[in-house]
Formats: structure tokens, sequence, C-alpha cells
């Protein structure tokens, strides 16, 4: 059987390396990592998995289509903070734009892409998130692109790794880290919406697979946009699954009266997590897009890649809330 190519723009980034990691663990694929610094530490840590890794840049057209040449699918994630679209030059679609148009010259057949719903569509246009609206711009372009055999997309949802942020905490009450006078470990954030519903994700437990298992299949996943979650359940649960794992006192403390009232500290990488609040209480608690979040797709998805690699029925699932904070913060 013939090695098929995937190539992974964003390798190390979180979603990208997870994939990477994830594919890696299957001979059927070979997969090549593109990263801007073939010299850093992710890159090389990467190459040591088995990795082939290659110099590209999303801005240089020429580059991105000899990166992508001999690939039978790519996968990309954008970083939206990346520092380039904040000097005014480029957006993230024109870069967006020119990976896709570099992966249609270079042949590719199967390609997917980590995208975001419109923010500004979904509510009307009373929120305007740039980093959901830009990626949901470059989901557009690539489907109308018919030169592609298949083309699917995945939104992550919050990510448990968040949780792992000590630097993050103070911002969210404390959670999980600092308890209050009382020793109570406090969450506190906006509420979410509608049946306070909130879809988390294991980026390094579920992610990569659940790309994976796109690969496996594109051809039944041509088209689908994938809600990328591990599990759904309401901010009160989830800080009752981090007690029952830790035996640690907590709480979740709303802030009210509507997401306007979170504070961002002058951080700008806040903002759109406070946009984030908005989104999902002006639709009604929606975050993929206009369906409810779910997370069949993903079970199936990581399953049939479980299937594939040969693990056993208990290693096949999605992970839950108490089994990550237990296997992060149980002593």
């Amino acid at each position: 059987m013939t090695t098929r190519v995937i190539t992974v723009y964003g390798a190390t980034g979180n979603q990208g390396r997870a994939v990477t990691v994830s594919l890696l663990k299957n001979p059927a694929f070979h997969v090549r990592a593109l990263t801007r610094n073939p010299d850093s530490i992710a890159s090389t840590s990467l190459a040591a998995l088995g990795a082939e890794i290659r110099a590209a840049n999303g801005l240089h057209s020429e580059t991105m289509v000899k990166a992508f040449e001999g690939s039978w699918g790519v996968f990309v994630n954008l970083n939206s903070d990346d520092k380039v679209f904040q000097e005014g030059c480029h957006t993230e679609f024109d870069v967006g734009k020119t990976i896709v148009d570099a992966a249609v010259q270079a042949g590719v057949r199967h390609f997917v892409f980590s995208s975001g719903p419109s923010s500004t569509e979904l509510t009307d246009g009373r929120i305007k998130m740039k980093a959901m609206d830009m990626k949901n711009q470059i989901e557009l372009y690539a489907r109308r692109n018919s030169q592609f055999e298949t083309t699917s997309f995945i939104c992550a949802a919050w990510y448990f790794e968040n949780f792992l942020d000590m630097a993050a905490a103070p911002i969210f009450g404390g959670f999980p880290f600092t308890p209050d006078l009382d020793g109570t470990l406090i969450f506190r954030c906006p509420r979410w919406g509608g049946r306070e519903d909130v879809p988390f994700i294991s980026i390094s437990d579920d992610y990569g697979d659940i790309v994976h298992g796109l690969f496996l299949d594109p051809a039944r996943w041509n088209g689908a946009r994938i809600h990328g979650c591990s599990d759904i359940l309401s901010f009160d649960d989830l800080v009752a699954q981090f007690q029952a794992a830790t035996g640690k006192t907590s709480r979740y403390d709303p802030i009210e009266p509507s997401w306007e009232a979170f504070e961002t500290f002058g951080v700008p990488e806040l903002e759109d997590t406070k946009l984030m609040f908005g989104l999902t209480q002006n639709t009604g608690g929606l975050y993929f897009g206009p369906e409810p979040s779910e997370k069949n797709t993903a079970a199936t998805l990581k399953r049939a890649t479980a299937i594939a690699l040969g693990l056993p029925k208990e290693r096949q699932g999605l992970i839950s809330a108490k089994e990550w904070f237990t296997n992060h913060f149980s002593t």
C-alpha cells in the first residue's frame, strides 16, 4: 500500500502538533510538518517522532506550493494572534487564501481546515469576532474551490488545556489554582447562554485523533463542519467534576448581568474571549454555528482512529471532564 503524505500547516502550534502526533502513529501516513523555524525545539521534537520537517511561510505562494507538492491531504490551522496580522500589512484571510491556492496548485486532494462560524452572521452584526469571521471567510473560499476532491472543517471548542495556564487563573477567579479566603476554588466568568451546554476539547487527548479520523474516510466527511469537542457540560457541572476528581471545594460564580461585565484587564487576546461570551449569549448558547453543540460526530471520528491504530475498546472514547481533571490535578 502506498503511504499517503499528509502535510500539516501550523504543525508546532497546539492543534497542529496534536494532529501531527496522532497521524504519526499510523503507518499508512507520512507526515510532513511545516514551520517557519525548522530548528526550533518544537520542530525538532516532531522530527524526533518521525515527522518530515520543512520550512514554509504562508505569505509566500511559491514556497507553499513546493511544501505541498506530493501531498495527498493537508491540515491547516492559522494562529489568529500571529504578530504578522497585528502589523496591518496582511490579514488572516490573505494568508489563508494563499495557502488554499497553493494547495490547489500542488494537486492536494483532501483539504481539512480549522475553522469557525461567522459571529457577525450568527448575531446579525451584534458581535464581530475578527478571528472567527476571518476563518469563516477562508472556509467559504475553500468550499468554493471545486478542484479539491474533498474539503472538511473542524471548529475547536474551549480547550481543557487552558486550565493548566496558571497565569490565566486570576482572570477566571483563581480556578483551578488559587482558592479564596475560605479555601474554595472559584471559577468566575459570564454565563454561556441558552441551555448552558458548554463544549470543551482536550487538544492532547482527542483533537488530533478527531482530525485523523477525517483523513481515514475523507469522502464521508466531505463538506462537513465538525464540532471539535470532548465533553459538553455547564460551568456548574464542570466545577463539580473538578471537585469530584480532586476533592477540592469548588464553585462556579457567574459574572452578571451579561458578558459585557467580563474584565479583560487591557489584554488584547482577552477581547475575543469576552466576545465569545457575547456570541453565545446572543445566540442562545450556539458556538459552532446554527446547530446546537454535539459530540457524537467527534466520538465517531475518535473511535475510527482508535480502531485504525488497534487500540482496545476502553481507549476508543472521548475523554470526559472528570477524567481530564483526574489526569492533571488529582493527587
